[in-house]
């Protein structure tokens, strides 16, 4: 697989009972078919170290946790897409993102997820002493979010994404066309809208909240507009 140029990776997590033993400390609690199901993934990372674009589902995304020490340096990666679940962790973002030395797009589809001790600086969720290190050490020149809702966890990181992404000069944000949203309401977009500019104003990133047109469309004829 040396010569891969692209590679999407799904390990999926059946149960709870696998995602448990994955989060136990030391992974104390590995045992029989989460050791035969997840026990390449080491090798398997080596094998995609390659690429140069790469995506991860949320599920596969919690599995890395596992071989964090032993994660390869993707040192031809330019675009790296994740997906987000509030019930899978980040635990192996910061190792991810300080390993991709020349990343120019990181693609995010759902800033929610399940915060754990081990998330890192990757996130705002958890504080710590050194907030921000793996994403100094990232060279992202673009970000893009997928599913934004408008809650205010997801604007917390959004600004920390601002903050320590020394790089970053362009993030688009799309509204999330199927699900909860509150952004469908005026008073709500219109608070969005000002913290955007706020944004914009506060650093050299240009920052762009993109509604689909169909979603517009519905809105309108529903009475709401963005």
């Amino acid at each position: 697989m040396g010569k891969l140029f692209e590679a999407r990776i799904n390990l999926m997590l059946t149960t709870e009972d696998q995602v448990k033993r994955v989060r136990a400390p030391n992974h104390d609690l590995l045992e029989g078919d989460v050791v035969l199901k997840f026990g390449n993934a080491v090798k398997l990372m080596n094998g995609i170290k390659n690429v140069q674009k790469l995506s991860l589902t949320a599920d596969t995304l919690e599995v890395l946790s596992l071989c964090c020490e032993s994660m390869p340096v993707f040192k031809n990666l330019k675009m790296l897409g994740i997906e987000s679940e509030e019930g899978r962790g980040w635990q192996a973002m910061p190792v991810l993102l300080r390993n991709c030395p020349h990343l120019e797009t990181l693609i995010i589809e759902g800033l929610l997820h399940y915060e754990t001790d081990k998330c890192g600086d990757a996130c705002d969720c958890i504080s710590r002493e050194d907030k921000g290190h793996s994403l100094t050490s990232c060279p992202v020149k673009m970000l893009e979010i997928q599913g934004f809702r408008g809650t205010i966890k997801e604007m917390k990181m959004i600004k920390h994404f601002l903050v320590y992404f020394p790089c970053l000069k362009e993030m688009k944000i799309y509204v999330a066309e199927n699900g909860p949203t509150d952004l469908r309401f005026p008073e709500v977009s219109d608070l969005i809208e000002q913290l955007m500019e706020e944004y914009n104003k506060s650093s050299s990133c240009n920052v762009e909240l993109l509604v689909s047109d169909n979603l517009s469309e519905k809105w309108t004829a529903e009475g709401r507009i963005l």
